[in-house]
This record gives structure tokens, C-alpha cells and sequence, in this order.
């Protein structure tokens, strides 16, 4: 089981490697803004169940299994930031800030309810 940190982490990789196309141990703790021995921590972790791949001194890669689970949280993200800021018309800051909570707590089926609303809308 995932707990919302590790989750977290998953996010931030899949986040830098579109962006950058590579995670680093310094880059994903900039993005958390954790310090580094931390962010090894979680990643000899993701690593030990087989979300990550990670040599010492190199990048770190998600796995299929890792890469499924960080592209389900970061979908659950833009859809919940965006019922936030165009149903409820929360700023974008707190709107970011507040789906990074509930997208680790939300039942799935309150979840699709709000996915289908922000579809319906688009």
C-alpha cells in the first residue's frame, strides 16, 4: 500500500520526466521541497516494491506498475484542481494546494461524480 508521500513522489517523477525527460534524486526534492536524504529515503522504498528503478548516482525511472499508479494520481489532480477553481471559483494556488490533499483521501466513487461534472462542462 502507497501512502499519500509515496504518491507524492510517483507524481513528481512522472512530472520531471515529461518535463525534463529524467528525474534526479536533487530535482525531485527541489519539486517536494524536501531535503535529499529524504527523497532517497522514499525512493529505496518505491524501488523495494517496484514502482522505481534507481542505480546509485543516476536517474531515477518509473516502472509500468509506477507509472500507472502516478498517472492515476496526476489525472485525479487536474481534474480535481479544476472543479475547484471553475465550479467552486477557488483561486489556482489554493485550488493546486487543496487537490493535492484530496486526491489521496477521495472515494472513487465521489471522485467519478466530480470527473464526470468537469467533463460535462469542457
Amino acid at each position: 500500500m502507497l501512502t499519500q508521500t509515496l504518491e507524492d513522489y510517483l507524481e513528481a517523477i512522472a512530472i520531471l520526466e515529461k518535463e525534463k525527460g529524467k528525474a534526479r534524486i536533487k530535482d525531485i526534492g527541489n519539486y517536494l521541497k524536501v531535503k535529499n536524504p529524504s527523497v532517497v529515503s522514499a525512493i529505496n522504498s518505491l524501488t523495494e516494491n517496484g514502482y522505481v528503478q534507481h542505480k546509485k548516482y543516476s536517474y531515477v525511472t518509473l516502472t509500468k506498475k509506477g507509472r500507472d499508479v502516478a498517472e492515476e494520481i496526476h489525472k485525479k489532480h487536474k481534474t480535481i484542481t479544476k472543479f475547484l477553481k471553475d465550479f467552486l471559483k477557488i483561486d489556482e494556488a489554493t485550488a493546486k494546494e487543496d487537490a493535492c490533499k484530496i486526491e489521496h483521501i477521495i472515494s472513487h466513487k465521489t471522485y467519478k461524480k466530480i470527473a464526470s461534472a468537469v467533463e460535462e462542462n469542457i
